[in-house]
């Protein structure tokens, strides 16, 4: 047999080689997808979604200004630490249970009205609230240490101050509206931050889910 044929033969059973580890590899994930969808069927998924606002001074005293630049880069732990410093506060917390391979949604509104007095002179404030927030989710459970979810987040907030001063009044209003919707693998009892934007301050979602 020559040389050339010999060496031939031997790039074509390395080739064959690779070609069936490959696929192997392949036919063992589906398999263990396929095993988890069974052992699975039946579970519900909890899913928990929190918006997390921190003022950037305190995000820059904590991690330096160059690396706030990077938000989805900031730890987790570091966030959290900004709002037990009062800091930073947890805007909304939004909670719903799915089937695996199943969809879910939640829906909430909330309106608070406040009124004070704000000096001596006869001048109050009202400030009024309003608050909505949408949750969707499909969750499908790929292992015990791997869940993923398709997610869409939108949260509304309006908020409106009239200020009255004798017969005067005047109004200010801000409105807010976040909306994030992505796909992301999640493993249970580890929430994360999945998507993090830049408003008049650093707004977080972070999202967690157990079986």
């Amino acid at each position: 047999m020559s040389t050339k044929l010999k060496g031939l033969i031997i790039v074509v059973s390395v080739a064959m080689l690779i070609y069936l580890v490959s696929s192997g590899d392949t036919l063992v994930a589906e398999d263990s997808e396929y095993e988890a969808q069974e052992k699975f069927a039946d579970a519900t998924i909890s899913v928990e979604a929190s918006l997390v606002a921190v003022e950037f001074e305190a995000l820059e005293e904590m991690i330096g200004e160059s690396d706030i630049r990077s938000l989805n880069s900031i730890p987790l732990e570091k966030v959290m630490q900004c709002v037990r410093e009062d800091e930073g506060e947890v805007i909304s917390i939004v909670k719903l249970a799915v089937r695996n391979e199943s969809s879910g949604e939640v829906n909430r509104e909330e309106s608070v009205d406040e009124k004070r007095k704000v000096s001596s002179e006869n001048v109050s404030e009202i400030e009024k609230m309003e608050n909505h927030v949408s949750f969707q989710v499909v969750s499908k459970i790929i292992d015990i240490n791997k869940i993923v979810v398709s997610f869409e987040f939108k949260q509304v907030v309006s908020e409106a101050a009239l200020s009255s001063e004798s017969e005067a009044e005047e109004e200010q209003e801000r409105n807010i509206v976040i909306e994030i919707s992505s796909e992301v693998v999640l493993r249970p009892g580890q929430p994360r931050i999945v998507s993090a934007t830049k408003k008049d301050e650093a707004i977080f979602l972070i999202m967690g889910v157990d079986i």
